[in-house]
């Protein structure tokens, strides 16, 4: 009897099935996180035989990761544009409504996902919700502005702490902004939310990423089904 895969397994399965959106010559935008890591890995075996792609990596780690795996790097700056974007969510909600940003690096996920063609996200069954707002949307902040935005936060419904390192110390991105990991809660309408939360003065950016994803590859049970908007 074949067991069903675990949590990494299953997270390793979506991320192999989002290899088939990879060809010859694509720029190819790396997430961040444990599915996004696998995805980098299974690429890295591809370019190893032979596939021409270059990255642009939304992390320190990520494109340490892929250098790592001979997969080469460029930046925006050398190529704006990307082909595909592939990346793991915290949650996928209804019309592909996601929460990211618990690797700490939502910042440059967007950007990369915003400057691609095809935004694809990898991601097993636990991950998809009817609501957004069980995980704790991120929130990343300019130091000096932190204590006001937890404020505004709040007025918002919205109650917030600094992200730590298990040492205490302050989680820092790699920008050298914190983050405000708000309390779980459901959120009714995350339009009407990311609209509010950009106004703030001090933030940098949140965890919303809406209306960007073209598809979600989603490991379930020994399959991978793939939900479109």
């Amino acid at each position: 009897m074949t067991s069903l895969p675990n949590a990494d397994d299953a997270k390793r399965l979506a991320a192999q099935k989002s290899l088939e959106f990879i060809s010859d010559g694509m720029v190819v935008g790396l997430g961040t996180g444990s599915t996004a890591t696998h995805f980098i890995r299974l690429l890295g075996e591809k370019v190893q035989r032979g596939l021409r792609v270059r990255g642009i990596s939304s992390s320190k780690a990520s494109e340490e990761l892929a250098k790592s795996l001979s997969i080469p790097i460029i930046d925006l700056q050398q190529c704006p544009e990307i082909d595909v974007a592939i990346d793991g969510a915290d949650e996928v909600g209804p019309g592909l409504a996601l929460i990211k940003g618990g690797g700490g690096a939502l910042l440059r996920e967007k950007i990369v996902a915003s400057a691609a063609k095809r935004f694809i996200v990898v991601a097993d069954s636990t991950k998809v919700v009817k609501r957004l707002g069980k995980f704790p949307l991120p929130v990343e902040v300019i130091p000096m502005a932190s204590t006001l935005v937890a404020r505004k936060l709040l007025e918002l419904g919205l109650a917030s702490k600094i992200r730590r390192l298990k040492t205490g110390a302050e989680f820092i991105t790699d920008e050298g902004n914190l983050i405000l990991d708000c309390a779980s809660v459901e959120i009714q309408d995350p339009d009407a939310l990311a609209a509010s939360i950009r106004r703030i003065i001090g933030v940098v950016e949140h965890g919303l990423f809406l209306n960007m994803a073209e598809m979600a590859l989603i490991a379930d049970g020994a399959k991978v089904v793939t939900l479109c908007k």
